[in-house]
């Protein structure tokens, strides 16, 4: 998982937790097929963290990332966590825009679009990439566009997300790519 280290100054943990298997089944509406796929991919837990930069106004149309949402699943081998990747990536685009951008710290996302398969260097032993973008309209009312690459990876039986919301543009695709590296380190050392 990224380490607030990772994401450097100014960013604050705002929130992280572990996620069973059940858990994770409830949250989908096809709760059965999903215990099976996760008993079938020897699914053994994930992991959620999310960081948030300081609220400032600097943080919009310069590409400085605003959050940064990563997950990381284990698996008993490389087979299922290649398994739950390619699964993944067969998502439709609008179940993807439903679970990987959500309201959070009284923000509303609306009008997320997701374009799969956007160019972004291969890392790990698989990986994809997507953007999504959309509104954000914030408790104080503010409303900016949003644009979030979402990384994909696998490092032998951990699968893993590591997605960076920036307001107005394009995240910093350094800045991205600075992160997906670091997850993967940190990914190698558990694996």
């Amino acid at each position: 998982m990224l380490q607030p280290a990772d994401l450097g100054a100014g960013f604050t943990q705002a929130s992280a937790r572990v996620g069973t298997n059940d858990e994770a089944a409830k949250a989908r509406p096809d709760t059965e097929k999903a215990r099976q796929q996760y008993a079938d991919w020897g699914q053994v837990l994930q992991y959620n963290v999310q960081y948030a930069a300081v609220s400032s106004a600097d943080l919009v149309f310069n590409a400085k990332i605003a959050r940064v949402m990563n997950t990381a699943t284990y698996y008993q081998s490389p087979d299922g966590a290649r398994a739950a990747l390619a699964y993944t990536r067969d998502l439709p685009a609008s179940t993807v825009a439903n679970f990987l951008i959500s309201e959070s710290s009284g923000t509303m996302i609306t009008d997320t679009q997701v374009v799969k398969d956007i160019a972004f260097p291969s890392k790990g032993d698989d990986s994809f990439a997507w953007r999504l973008t959309g509104k954000a309209v914030f408790e104080n009312g503010f409303t900016v566009a949003f644009v979030a690459d979402s990384v994909f990876v696998r490092i032998g039986r951990i699968t893993g997300n590591v997605t960076a919301v920036a307001l107005g543009q394009a995240p910093d695709r350094a800045a991205v790519t600075a992160l997906v590296d670091a997850y993967i380190a940190h990914a190698r050392t558990a694996e």
